[in-house]
C-alpha cells in the first residue's frame, strides 16, 4: 500500500481522534444538561406545593398522554404563597411551541413563569374531572432550554462533519484515486 502523504495521514489521524472525543462529550453533555434541566416533577393533582432554592425563570410542562382531547380544558395557575401573586396559563396545541412526542405521550410546553423570590409555591390544575384517571400526566417544571438545546445540536452537527471529513481525508491519504 503506497501512502500519498504520511504528515497528511497523521494530521486527519490527529484530527479524527480530536472529534471523536468533542463528539462523544458534546453528547454526553446534552443528555447530561437535559437531566439537570427539570427543577421539579409531580403528578397531575388539583393543588401542590413546590419550594424552589433561588429566584429564575421557569417553564412549565405537561406530560400526558398522546391523544388527550380533554387537555384544552385545563387551566393552570402558579402561585407564589408568600405574596400571593399568580401566574395563569392555559393549553394551546396550535401554539404549543417545542411540543416533544414520545410514543405513547407528549410533553406540552404551557409558558414561562418567573420565579422572583426563592420559597414555596403552589401549582394549580383548574379543570380536572373526577372522573378521569390522570396517573400517566405530570407536571414539570424546567429550567429555559431552547437556546442551549440549539447551540448544542450545532456542536454536534460541527463535530460529526469534522469527524466524517478527517475520515475521508485520511481514506483518500491511503487509498488515492487513480487518474486515467
Amino acid at each position: 500500500m503506497i501512502v500519498k502523504s504520511v504528515p497528511l495521514l497523521l494530521g486527519a489521524s490527529a484530527a479524527f481522534l480530536v472529534f471523536a472525543t468533542l463528539l462523544i462529550r458534546a453528547i454526553a453533555r446534552l443528555i447530561r444538561a437535559n437531566r439537570e434541566q427539570i427543577v421539579a416533577a409531580g403528578p397531575m393533582v388539583a393543588e401542590q406545593r413546590i419550594t424552589l432554592s433561588e429566584p429564575l425563570a421557569l417553564r412549565l410542562l405537561i406530560e400526558v398522554p398522546r391523544f388527550a382531547p380533554w387537555l384544552r380544558r385545563l387551566g393552570f395557575e402558579i402561585a407564589e404563597i408568600r405574596t400571593g401573586q399568580t401566574t395563569k396559563l392555559s393549553c394551546d396545541l396550535v401554539r404549543a411551541q417545542g411540543t416533544v412526542y414520545g410514543v405513547t405521550t407528549m410533553r406540552v410546553p404551557l409558558g414561562t413563569v418567573v420565579a422572583e423570590h426563592a420559597g414555596d409555591y403552589l401549582i394549580r390544575v383548574i379543570g380536572l374531572e373526577s372522573s378521569r384517571d390522570y396517573s400517566q400526566c405530570k407536571v414539570i417544571l424546567s429550567r429555559p432550554y431552547l437556546g442551549r438545546l440549539i447551540l448544542q445540536i450545532i456542536a454536534i452537527i460541527f463535530c460529526a462533519l469534522g469527524l466524517l471529513g478527517s475520515l475521508l481525508f485520511a481514506l483518500w491519504q491511503l487509498f488515492p484515486l487513480q487518474q486515467g
